[in-house]
């Protein structure tokens, strides 16, 4: 494999001609700023999920290729460095998720690769497989994983759907299949798995739809796989998973799907009746997303229709739409990335236009041609990524673009992208579908399952003053209450200082950082909470 070892890290360059950036100024800074890239021999498709997988307190990345790569790659995420990649031999369409599945403290990655059939159980430290199941031909897995303690016996399962209209839920700890449901062999399961409580029995079910066949929208018994409910509305195929929120806040959750029948649907997640649709210009293939986008209390729905990405309210009538430059497959990533009280929207399309959108109007407030920068083909299907990659206290953005086909793979080619998006410091979207879960909802609210799944418990990390002499004041918020733990590491990554390992009640949170005993440099400060860990790099002066 010669997929970038050339690495390309001319890192954090910015970007300013004018043909390839129309920027916003945030705070006297131009973004967004391509800060490194990675160079493939195909594409990804899907998205990639971020976390710190091996523990050095800065995260990861992890995404999957396409033919002429076939591999599931780890980059570091400040600098886009290889941890380690797993070559599976096929294409990887379906996004990875990551989590501790085995309760062993740490964590591992969830890699499904479609073409080999095959579920992988990967160390994410090393990238060593711990487990592997085969769904068995011709189960070929577009669906991605989704992780949750499905049957109540307190340890996590993997489910997915698979072509042959099966789905398919395995223990975390071992691979085993711990049930396997047929929806009709003329249909595909495509759609990742939506993972919440339909019926508000105190125990967790499963949402898929089908890809041909039926048309059918299934609630699936978390247990065993029963059928509970199914829904005959949509008129044609979906591709991709509803999202699922309280949308008109009646303390119960509704999923939100598209259909290449151009219609939206919401459900009532109780019994699959409908509650309203919209009929959108073109088919709808790519993923809803949800969330408080104009923070008045009531969620809108975030969609794309082919070329067109648009906002509904919570009744399913329409705010306001954006025509884009190329069809949009994988949906809209959903962050506050400027810094003020408005959630914004990321997509990609296949142009090669990554856009940022005001989440409360078609306003741009940035726009990058990556196909420019690349020189080549860069279709963009790749649901973008954000957090705060490098530490320092600002959202970035990843994304992978380039060419792919099956018919000519050895033609194919791609490259991933870190981008600086802002001065937005809050939570991101971590993962495809935000959560893994997939709830698709920014928010993470009135939904009956637990927020440290939907949304970070952790929020706001800083330390002031940064830079520092000797004492830092560190703050953070959190959500709710929870037990936190956290250190301090240099860049190689050893552990310099412990800071706290303690329940904590929900709320803001001061403590003094005391580094007068360390030597000059830069240091990593990282709290965790459960899997959920947030990162912020500091400066001790002499």
């Amino acid at each position: 494999m010669s997929c970038c070892r050339s690495l390309s890290l001319q890192f954090c360059i910015p970007i300013v001609l004018s043909v390839l950036l129309f920027p916003a100024e945030l705070s006297g800074q131009t973004y967004p700023e391509i800060q490194w890239w990675f160079d493939l021999d195909a594409p990804s498709f899907g998205s990639a999920a971020v976390d710190d997988i091996d523990g050095d307190g800065l995260p990861e990345i992890v995404f999957g290729t396409y033919f002429n790569d076939e591999s599931f790659h780890a980059l570091n995420a400040e600098n886009g460095t290889e941890l380690w990649s797993f070559f599976t031999g096929g294409c990887n369409d379906a996004s990875p998720v990551i989590a501790d599945v085995d309760l062993d403290g740490e964590l591992e990655v969830i890699a499904a690769a479609s073409s080999p059939y095959h579920v992988y159980c990967l160390d994410g430290a090393t990238g060593a497989v711990e487990w592997s199941t085969s769904t068995g031909y011709p189960n070929c897995i577009d669906s991605p994983p989704a992780v949750a303690d499905v049957d109540g016996d307190g340890k996590p399962e993997v489910v997915l759907g698979t072509f042959n209209g099966n789905v398919f839920c395995l223990d975390g700890e071992n691979g085993n299949i711990a049930w396997q449901c047929s929806l009709g062999t003329t249909s595909a399961i495509q759609t990742c798995p939506n993972i919440l409580d339909v019926d508000s029995d105190g125990d967790l079910d499963v949402v898929v739809a089908q890809w041909n066949g039926d048309n059918r929208i299934y609630a699936l018994e978390g247990f065993d796989g029963s059928i509970l409910w199914f829904s005959d509305l949509p008129g044609d195929y979906m591709y991709h998973g509803g999202s699922f929120a309280d949308v008109d806040a009646d303390g119960k959750p509704e999923i939100v799907i598209g259909s290449y029948d151009h219609n939206i649907y919401m459900l009532n997640a109780e019994d699959g009746s409908l509650e309203w649709s919209y009929y959108a210009p073109y088919y709808v293939a790519a993923p809803t997303s949800i969330a408080d986008l104009d923070a008045d209390n009531d969620l809108e729905i975030v969609y794309t229709s082919h070329n067109i990405i648009g906002v509904l309210d919570h009744i399913g009538d329409p705010a306001w739409s954006y025509t884009s430059g190329g069809s949009m497959f994988r949906g809209a990533a959903l962050a506050n990335i400027d810094g003020d009280t408005i959630t914004d929207i990321i997509f990609g399309d296949d142009s090669g236009i990554l856009t940022a959108l005001r989440g409360t109007s078609p306003d741009i407030i940035w726009e990058i041609d990556l196909e420019a920068h690349y020189g080549n083909t860069f279709n963009i299907d790749n649901a973008p990524v954000i957090g705060d990659f490098d530490g320092d206290g600002k959202l970035d953005v990843f994304v992978v673009g380039g060419y792919g086909t099956s018919s000519t793979p050895e033609n194919n080619h791609g490259r991933a992208y870190m981008l600086s998006a802002g001065e937005g410091s809050g939570p991101g979207w971590p993962m495809f579908r935000h959560d893994i879960r997939r709830s698709g909802c920014f928010e993470g609210s009135g939904m009956g399952i637990e927020a440290a799944d939907l949304l970070p418990l952790l929020n706001d990390l800083n330390c002031y003053p940064n830079p520092l002499s000797s004492v830092t004041r560190m703050i953070f918020h959190l959500t709710a209450a929870c037990h936190v733990s956290g250190e301090v590491f240099d860049l190689s990554g050893r552990k310099v200082k412990g800071v706290i390992d303690q329940d904590l009640q929900a709320g803001q949170h001061q403590y003094n950082l005391d580094l007068a005993h360390l030597p000059s440099g830069v240091y990593i400060v990282r709290l965790r909470v459960g899997t959920v860990s947030s990162a912020l790099q500091i400066v001790k002066l002499d």
